[in-house]
């Protein structure tokens, strides 16, 4: 298969080794805070600080106990090594500047604020990274401790050619070279489908094995419940005609956060790739 840009449909040139070691994709020291969600700094603090959702529609059954942000990078040697994390997972987000990826972010984690939303699409100019601890659970085995990364959004962003390509090769090189990253979650706007960028993308991960991927159909309760199964099913096939796990979300309404979660800790524990599915919002209860 020919290699893709993230962000352009041409060839991906592939990043050379790190060179800061074990991290991967330039594990030097972390941005110092500025820049982070939205308009440029992050949700001051711990994650509590951004406010706590109450368990309610959408909570399933993962509970956060806390989420803070971590660190920023807007160039490769900012990333941060894998040892402040101690090694934990990694899961990245990524999807188009306008299909609302940190509203998405803040239902996952049961937070109201902690990735900032923007009317401006765009302002997420850098990876942006989430410390999260999980709570135990009785019924079924979670990792103590997560790392959600959150993508520079891509699409509509207005930015230049220079740092257009300074983010194609921050971008490709956390996504090739980050041994932690167990699984990219694609969001895609439910009524808007697979487009280039996104298909590039699902092209672009297919290059490295072992790494899941997972597409977030976001606004699903935009669509008629009639209309929901064949805009998801039509999301499933792949632009080579494979077939991609799809999930239906809702952030307004909180759809799909349990079958997410499921995705996500099945990625963080399985060595292979399992079966793909296609999971409607009226099969989330």
């Amino acid at each position: 298969m020919a290699s893709k840009n993230v962000t352009a449909k041409k060839n991906v040139a592939r990043p050379g080794p790190s060179k800061a070691g074990s991290g991967g994709a330039g594990t030097g020291k972390p941005a110092a805070g500025k820049g982070a969600p939205s308009a440029g700094k992050p949700a001051a603090g711990k994650g509590a600080s951004a406010g706590k959702l109450a368990a309610g529609k959408g909570e399933g059954g993962v509970r956060v106990a806390d989420a803070e942000f971590a660190a920023g990078a807007a160039r490769r040697d900012q990333v941060p090594a894998t040892s402040l994390f101690d090694d934990a997972h990694e899961i990245a987000f990524a999807g188009r500047s306008n299909v609302g990826k940190s509203s998405l972010l803040n239902m996952m984690l049961s937070r109201k604020g902690l990735a900032r939303t923007s009317n401006t699409p765009g302002c997420t100019r850098q990876i942006n990274f989430f410390d999260i601890h999980l709570a135990a659970n009785e019924k079924f085995e979670v990792p103590p401790r997560l790392v959600f990364v959150d993508l520079p959004g891509y699409g509509y962003a207005k930015v230049s050619k220079s740092e257009a390509t300074a983010w194609k090769q921050l971008l490709e090189g956390y996504l090739h070279e980050r041994p932690t990253l167990r699984a990219v979650v694609v969001l895609v706007d439910v009524r808007r489908g697979l487009e280039d960028e996104e298909a590039d993308l699902v092209e672009f991960l297919a290059e490295r094995p072992g790494i899941r991927v997972i597409v977030a159909a976001t606004k699903v309760d935009k669509l008629s419940l009639s209309a929901q199964k064949p805009a998801l099913a039509k999301l499933a096939r792949g632009p080579d005609g494979e077939r991609l796990a799809v999930v239906g979300t809702s952030a307004e309404t909180g759809a799909g956060r349990e079958v997410l979660w499921a995705r996500i800790l099945d990625a963080c524990r399985a060595d292979e790739v399992a079966s793909p599915e296609v999971v409607s919002p009226e099969e989330l209860v």
